[in-house]
């Protein structure tokens, strides 16, 4: 077996020969050390000297190619930010035509620009070249203002469908149609000379005209407030309040065949028209009140109702 060998030196310390331990860690620094200065000593000549060996060019290419593609890619993604942002412009146009739809105020193109304003400014000053620098800033912007532009028109949208659920049922309630077959006159309503009483008093709806139980149906969605004899003029009578405003009101009928607090949709049978309280013949009078004025009923007529149609889409069933 090979005996491991081992160096020893000379101590006038102690007056005698002591082991050199460490001496191959120490060798071993002292070399990489060397190694190192070379290097450095041979970069700084090449630099001074040119870059005669090709270094510097090689890694100054290599970046260059790299930024090149770097930048590439940059105005890429800003051409499409631009091309969003012409996008999110006819979004906007829309989106005021949507409002009016609904019947919600358009948004002022200046309030929009507040909306989307205040674009955070971004700087890569000192990191990349200048021209990187205007273009990722500028990117930067327009995605902020992108970003912004979105949450607007989010907010606005949600509005819109709000509105839009909101008038369904509104539209659904709004007194829309006749309430019973016949005729009648469009200047029924107003002030006209009473028939009975020969002097000139306002008269707060319209008279349809056809024979004692004739059906009558709600004009639109509600909830019935009163239903029977009303011991006055009006003989027996139904009125229902559909919301948003609007209440109708049904006298002068033979009978009704709904009762106070029942929910009634556009078509529903509510009575049979007669000739009861203080009539000079088989009619229906009818009114239609908005915030409690009276309203001409003839105007909120849609011509050509067919009552069965109405309740066959409705899935209402005959009541008698």
């Amino acid at each position: 077996m090979r005996k491991k060998q081992k160096l020893f030196f000379y101590s006038e310390d102690s007056v005698s020969f002591v082991e050199a331990r460490g001496y191959k860690i120490t060798y071993a620094l002292k070399i990489i050390g060397t190694v190192l200065l070379g290097i450095i000593c041979v970069g700084a000549v090449n630099h001074v000297g040119g870059d005669f060996l090709g270094i510097e060019a090689k890694g100054s290419s290599s970046f260059a190619t790299e930024n090149q593609m770097l930048k590439a890619e940059v105005r890429m993604l800003s051409d499409k930010i631009v091309a969003l942002g012409g996008a999110m412009e006819k979004l906007i146009a829309r989106d005021n035509s949507l409002r009016s739809a609904v019947d919600l105020p358009a948004i002022d193109v200046e309030v929009q620009k507040l909306g989307s304003g205040g674009a955070k400014e971004v700087s890569y000053k000192g990191i990349v070249s200048a021209d990187a620098n205007e273009l990722i800033a500028s990117s930067e912007r327009m995605v902020d203002k992108l970003e912004k532009e979105i949450a607007f028109q989010r907010q606005s949208a949600e509005a819109i469908y709000q509105k839009s659920e909101t008038n369904k049922v509104r539209f659904a309630a709004m007194p829309a149609v006749k309430p019973m077959d016949g005729e009648f006159s469009y200047h029924g309503f107003g002030y006209r000379r009473d028939p009975i009483l020969g002097v000139t008093r306002m008269h707060e709806g319209v008279d349809i005209q056809n024979a004692v139980g004739t059906p009558v149906y709600a004009t639109g969605n509600g909830t019935v407030e009163f239903t029977g004899s009303t011991g006055s003029a009006y003989g027996i009578a139904v009125d229902i309040n559909h919301g948003f405003g609007y209440s109708t009101y049904y006298a002068h009928l033979l009978r009704t065949v709904v009762h106070a607090g029942e929910k009634v949709k556009r078509g529903t049978l509510i009575a049979y028209s007669g000739n009861s309280g203080r009539s000079t013949g088989p009619h229906l009078h009818y009114e239609v009140r908005l915030n409690g004025e009276s309203k001409n009923p003839v105007e909120f007529f849609v011509a050509d109702v067919d009552y069965n149609k109405i309740r066959t889409q409705l899935g209402i069933l005959k009541r008698k």
